[in-house]
C-alpha cells in the first residue's frame, strides 16, 4: 500500500503538479519519506500544489481503502506566511504544527539533535539503572544489552551523523 502512494506522490512531482524539495545542490528532489504506515510529505507551500496533493491523496485513499486521518496529521512550515500557511492547513484539512517536532521520535529539523542525541543517552541510563542491581550473570546482561539496547539508536545512526560526544557517552555505558 505504501510503494502505491509514494508512486502517487512521484507522478504528481513528475507532471510538476507538486514541488518536492531539493535540500543540497544536486538535482534530487525529496517529496516524501515512508516508514511502514507513515509518511511523510515534502513540498513548497504552494497552494496550487496543496490543492493537487489533496485531490491524489483523496483519490488513493478511495481506490485503495486506506484513508487518511487529516485530524492526526500536522502540515509544517519554514518561512510562511500566516495567511499562506492558514489557507493551505485549510485545503487539506489538518492542524498547523510547530517547529521543532519529531517524526517516528526523531527530530524534524537539525537544531534540536543536541537535545535528542542528548535524550538517547539519558534513555540508555535509564534502562541501565534498573539492570545494575538486578541478579543477572554476565551472559545474561549482554544478551539483554544485545536485544534491547542496540535498537534504540539504530534509526537514529540510519539518518543522522552520531556526535562524536554522545557516541563516547554511549560506549562508557
Amino acid at each position: 500500500m505504501a510503494e502505491c502512494l509514494g508512486r502517487c506522490i512521484g507522478k504528481l512531482v513528475e507532471k510538476r503538479k507538486f514541488c518536492g524539495l531539493n535540500p543540497s545542490s544536486t538535482d534530487q528532489i525529496c517529496s516524501h519519506q515512508q516508514f511502514a504506515d507513515d509518511s511523510i510529505i515534502m513540498g513548497k507551500a504552494i497552494v496550487k500544489d496543496s490543492r493537487s496533493l489533496k485531490k491524489a491523496l483523496d483519490s488513493y485513499g478511495s481506490t485503495i481503502g486506506q484513508l487518511i486521518n487529516w485530524s492526526k496529521s500536522f502540515v509544517y512550515f519554514i518561512n510562511t506566511q500566516k495567511r499562506r500557511r492558514t489557507k493551505i492547513s485549510n485545503i487539506l484539512g489538518c492542524q498547523v504544527g510547530s517547529l521543532p517536532a519529531s517524526y517516528l521520535g526523531l527530530p524534524l529539523c537539525h537544531d534540536p539533535l543536541d537535545t535528542f542525541w542528548g535524550a538517547l543517552v539519558d534513555k540508555f541510563h535509564k534502562k541501565l539503572s534498573s539492570w545494575k542491581g538486578a541478579l543477572l550473570s554476565q551472559a545474561g546482561k549482554v544478551q539483554l544489552l544485545k536485544s534491547t539496547l542496540q535498537s534504540i539508536p539504530l534509526y537514529a545512526i540510519s539518518l543522522f551523523r552520531i556526535p562524536a560526544k554522545y557516541a563516547q557517552a554511549i560506549e562508557m555505558i
